[in-house]
């Protein structure tokens, strides 16, 4: 009876931090007005010297409600260019990664459990059969390479069914590679809006998401990609 009525206590402790966290995240979204890439942009420009740690903070808190990373990453090639800006966001998702994932394990288990087995139940299924190994490593790598799965869910989720930590993040790291340099090139062009280097920016988004779209067919079959659109 101390061990159920303690364990009650802990699981109540543990959401209210995980409330309290997604109400300051929302609350700071608000009072700044995010909404796109240049109120990213505009809070980073006016941190002056610590513009890098500002967007380091902002991608480790912000897609932790699902704010779209894209935005982010986007609006740190435009404000500090292709190479800076890559390291920022890598350093970034390492950390929102983590963030996200051991707050799915730990703090709101049961809470994200309930809404990622109702919107994404049939891959989550999927998931949870590969979550180490060699084979959870390639299977993260190509679900962050796919265009379609949703970058925070999949880190909740990943949280949730117990991934090794460890094959998670390294996984995760190589496979959102490509995407990271695309946007952030994106970014990095959007002051040439119309020049022939911006369409090539765009045109590498959408090879991305042939190319990907293509191997993972080819690895996985069509039982992911019919399941994970359900």
């Amino acid at each position: 009876m101390h061990n159920e009525n303690y364990n009650k206590t802990l699981n109540i402790i543990k959401l209210v931090v995980f409330v309290s966290l997604i109400a300051t995240i929302s609350i700071f979204i608000k009072m700044h007005n995010i909404a796109n890439i240049d109120d990213v942009k505009r809070i980073i420009v006016d941190a002056g010297s610590l513009g890098p740690l500002v967007y380091i903070i902002l991608f480790t808190i912000l897609p932790t409600l699902f704010v779209t990373v894209t935005i982010l990453a986007i609006a740190a090639g435009f404000a500090f260019g292709f190479v800076s800006a890559s390291i920022y966001t890598f350093i970034g998702a390492f950390f929102n990664c983590t963030l996200t994932y051991f707050v799915a394990k730990y703090f709101a288990y049961d809470f994200i459990k309930d809404i990622v087995c109702v919107k994404y139940n049939n891959i989550y299924e999927i998931i949870e059969k590969k979550t180490s190994g060699k084979e959870g490593f390639v299977f993260m790598m190509m679900l962050r390479l796919l265009p379609f799965i949703p970058y925070t869910f999949l880190n909740y989720m990943s949280g949730v069914v117990g991934y090794d930590y460890f094959i998670f993040i390294t996984s995760t790291i190589v496979g959102i590679g490509p995407g990271v340099f695309i946007y952030v090139n994106i970014g990095a062009n959007l002051d040439g809006i119309g020049s022939i280097r911006f369409y090539v920016a765009i045109a590498l988004l959408f090879i991305l998401a042939i190319i990907t779209t293509i191997i993972g067919k080819k690895m996985y079959g069509d039982e992911l990609f019919k399941k994970s659109r359900q």
